[in-house]
């Protein structure tokens, strides 16, 4: 084998493998999530995709003489459709992802037949290279990275817009007032009066090693495990010094997390601040799952 022809034969190789890469990053994607994504730096995974297969529409201009005076039907899809490239990246994007998607499919099969079919030349070999395998694979990178760091779909930046973390947070200090939970109160119901608006429905609940599935449920969980610090402020026999949030951030992933602490008094009381934290995800300025964990109480 030849040196040029090598050269074609790994550029094909590497043209089918691209076709391939393209079809796994965006498999589950919806236009929503690609239009709302605000993850990369063209703006969004739509704005990507409409890029690279406006990209592929040149790449084929450049290897394909001919193609200028040929007529538009000799570019046309199997269902008679011309590829939507051809009108320029404006059209493209408003195309969905599957719609583009395949005009990428029928641009990428129609560039591998035209390197297929003739000899490595020069300067459009190193055209297509650039465009179709170096700066592709850069792009793809670029969707996989938003893919494996978003868990709901949106940027950190687009979580923190519809979240309402400090709104709910507040509303947890509220409820801790002495005179508002030392009344005779159901703190299931009082939990669902206060929070029902904060946590979708079939929000997900880990407290301890248990998980809980259902705002319902879950409130009925978190109403089980303080009942016996609540009856004792019913009682009398305790009191809340402070109760407050220590800390708060947003991590890598873009759940919150907000440290918390609490000083009780009264005769059961230990002198010891009790330490927690939780990790929200938030989608829709809802709650959809949430981890409440313990942190060690500092020495007095």
């Amino acid at each position: 084998m030849t040196p040029k022809e090598f050269q074609k034969s790994n550029l094909t190789v590497e043209l089918k493998a691209g076709k391939k890469r393209l079809e796994d990053a965006l498999r589950g994607l919806g236009d929503e999530q690609c239009e709302r994504a605000g993850a990369t730096r063209s703006g969004s995974v739509m704005d990507l995709l409409s890029e690279i297969v406006t990209n592929e529409f040149l790449a084929l201009m450049e290897v394909s003489d001919r193609l200028l005076g040929l007529p538009m039907d000799h570019l046309a899809n199997a269902d008679g459709r011309i590829p939507i490239a051809s009108g320029g990246k404006k059209a493209a994007a408003k195309k969905s992802v599957e719609n583009l998607l395949a005009e990428f499919g029928v641009l990428r099969s129609a560039i591998i037949r035209r390197t297929e079919g003739r000899e490595p030349q020069g300067a459009k070999h190193a055209y297509v290279v650039n465009v179709c395998v170096t700066r592709f694979n850069e792009q793809i990178d670029e969707i996989e990275r938003w893919r494996s760091s978003e868990i709901v779909g949106f940027s950190a930046a687009r979580l923190r817009a519809e979240a309402r973390e400090a709104e709910l947070n507040q509303a947890i200090v509220d409820l801790s007032r002495e005179d508002f939970l030392a009344g005779n109160f159901d703190l299931k119901s009082l939990f669902s009066l206060l929070f029902d608006r904060f946590y979708s429905e079939d929000f997900v609940l880990w407290l301890g090693r248990g998980e809980t599935s259902g705002r319902t449920a879950a409130f009925q969980r978190m109403a089980d495990v303080l009942e016996p610090i609540n009856t004792l402020l019913e009682m009398g026999l305790a009191s809340i010094v402070s109760f407050r949030a220590t800390a708060s951030a947003q991590d890598a992933e873009g759940n919150f997390i907000t440290d918390w602490e609490t000083l009780l008094g009264g005769t059961y009381s230990t002198g010891k601040a009790v330490r927690w934290r939780t990790v929200r995800a938030w989608k829709s300025r809802m709650v959809i799952a949430e981890r409440i964990e313990d942190l060690p109480s500092p020495e007095p």
